[in-house]
């Protein structure tokens, strides 16, 4: 770690302020980074040296650090318990100067943290954020798991092994998804509520939504139909390596549309909370929202309260997600445990398909966003390409909502809020690339089953595999619930589906970009329309 100081005081101010521009000139931040920060310092201490104006001699002092990327500004000052950053929810329109303040603070809130340690009021700014650092760490893990696994596999006795597999890789990547599982609905009820509460009109609440599960369902109707033709081409024969691994099985539950779409409507307000069904969450977030918002004047308390728990909703992920190295370690780990690379040469077809269908998904929204937003599809392809990383890393749509509702901000100009209202939304009905994984996997065990394709059997997958598209969680092993339940439509043996959950953790994370990359581009249309609107 990289880090230079400065005492400053009201003395000094004016060479503090030299100094800062030319030690972030050395960290290689941009000029927007630099003028961004020398605003918050300059704001910050100009508060705390008003909160201690009575103490004689009073300073400051400023760090500049440089960690693996990540450039930060620490301002320290020893005295009694003082937040500068305290009131930025409130400015007061009577003072003119403080107000202004107060509003260059709440603008950049999220750069910005107080801390109190060994008698010092300490402010945090963050001045940039290097790229990628979360799929370093993912490449890292992953690597290093395969490693572990196939070394775990080499030497140690057949006894340990179990127990290391069974004490330590399963219990890690079972308390991840718990933890995962418990913050998905909370986090999208929230968000969805908050989105809807900034649209003050409910009748725009209703058109949006329908304009956007229009569209999703619409890219996922022709997703499906290349999906299976994808399948057909990439795979005219049967696999009989993998019919000799197919372990018996039970048969998965009956799927039933009239069930589905009764069973959206929940009978109990924590029902949706408690049973994990995303349709129900983002039903009874519609309706409260809406609700919400014929109260009027009189809801404002509760849409304070709505802004705050979707914010602590969205920390709490960012915390969880941290840990995803871990997962990847011990997925990869217990994945050589299990099977070892020649398990995986026969599912490599499979793979290499997901790729190619990553590759139709990313052109499907290229072309939706040219024709119905006018986008230039080389421009839109480069911004998805540069964000698909974050997706690829945190392995769940949900997981990595916040930063996809800053990408969409930041990169494509879409309203904070509606992008908190459509993305959270968006994500149950912007599955293609799972439905386009389970599509090209269908067609395969179908051949290896010696299931005719013909068009009895290719119309029953059409339209299993379009309903289970868009009712499936944003989490990490769904695609093995959509291939159970497509399955059982088409006749191939339940037991098929154990076949791939060793390659689940890769698969899931080439699908949560595609998926991602779908819903983002669901929002960008909504947006357009919108702004045509106006």
């Amino acid at each position: 770690m990289k880090s230079s100081s400065f005492r400053v005081s009201g003395s000094n101010y004016g060479e503090v302020v030299a100094w800062l521009d030319a030690e972030l000139v050395k960290t290689k931040a941009t000029e927007e980074e630099r003028r961004t920060a020398q605003l918050l310092f300059e704001e910050c201490f100009s508060r705390m040296e008003a909160a201690f104006s009575l103490v004689e001699d009073f300073s400051a002092l400023l760090v500049v650090r440089q960690r693996w990327g990540d450039i930060s500004l620490r301002l320290s000052a020893k005295g009694e318990a003082y937040n500068p950053l305290s009131g930025t929810n409130e400015i007061m329109e009577d003072d003119e100067v403080d107000s202004y303040g107060l509003a260059i603070l709440l603008s950049y809130k999220n750069r910005l943290s107080y801390s109190r340690k060994d008698g010092e009021n300490v402010i945090s700014i963050k001045v940039h954020e290097a790229d990628g650092k979360q799929t370093r760490k993912v490449i890292a893990a992953l690597v290093l798991g395969i490693a572990a696994g196939l070394l775990m596999k080499t030497f140690l006795a057949e006894t340990p092994v179990r127990w290391i597999d069974h004490m330590i890789l399963d219990s890690v990547q079972e308390m991840f998804m718990n933890a995962l599982l418990m913050m998905v609905a909370p986090m999208v009820f929230f968000a969805v509520l908050s989105g809807i509460t900034g649209i003050s009109d409910a009748a725009d609440v209703g058109r949006l939504g329908g304009k956007l599960v229009g569209v999703s369902l619409a890219k996922l109707l022709v997703t499906s139909v290349i999906g299976i033709t994808a399948g057909v081409m990439l795979f005219p024969d049967a696999s009989p390596e993998l019919l000799a691994s197919i372990p018996e099985g039970g048969a998965a539950a009956e799927f039933s549309l009239r069930d589905m779409i009764v069973g959206i409507i929940p009978n109990s307000l924590l029902k949706p909370f408690m049973g994990g069904s995303i349709l129900q969450v983002l039903f009874l977030a519609c309706f409260v929202g809406v609700m919400i918002n014929r109260a009027g004047d009189r809801a404002m308390p509760v849409k304070e309260a709505i802004e705050f728990l979707n914010r602590l909703c969205m920390d709490m992920i960012d915390v969880v997600v941290q840990f995803i190295p871990l997962l990847v370690f011990a997925s990869m780990a217990h994945l050589m445990l299990s099977t070892g690379l020649d398990a995986l040469l026969p599912l490599g077809k499979v793979l290499i398909g997901d790729v190619v269908g990553l590759g139709l998904v990313f052109l499907i929204c290229a072309a939706f966003a040219m024709s119905l937003g006018g986008a230039a599809p080389v421009s839109f392809l480069q911004k998805m390409a540069g964000f698909a990383p974050v997706p690829f890393a945190l392995n769940s749509s949900n997981a990595c909502l916040p930063q996809t509702i800053s990408f969409c901000a930041e990169k494509f100009g879409v309203d904070r809020k509606l992008a908190m209202f459509s993305l959270p939304v968006g994500i149950q009905f912007n599955m293609n690339s799972t439905g386009l994984h389970i599509a090209i996997v269908t067609v395969l065990m179908a051949r290896t089953c010696g299931i005719a394709l013909d068009a009895d059997t290719l119309f029953s997958m059409f339209v299993s595999l379009f309903i289970v598209s868009f009712t499936l969680p944003g989490c990490p092993g769904a695609v093995l619930i959509g291939l159970s339940t497509v399955f059982a439509a088409v006749g191939i043996p339940m037991g098929a589906v154990m076949l791939f959950l060793c390659i689940d953790p890769i698969v899931s994370m080439i699908n949560t970009v595609g998926n991602v990359a779908s819903n983002i581009t669901s929002t960008f249309l909504l947006s357009q329309t919108k702004g045509k609107e106006r």
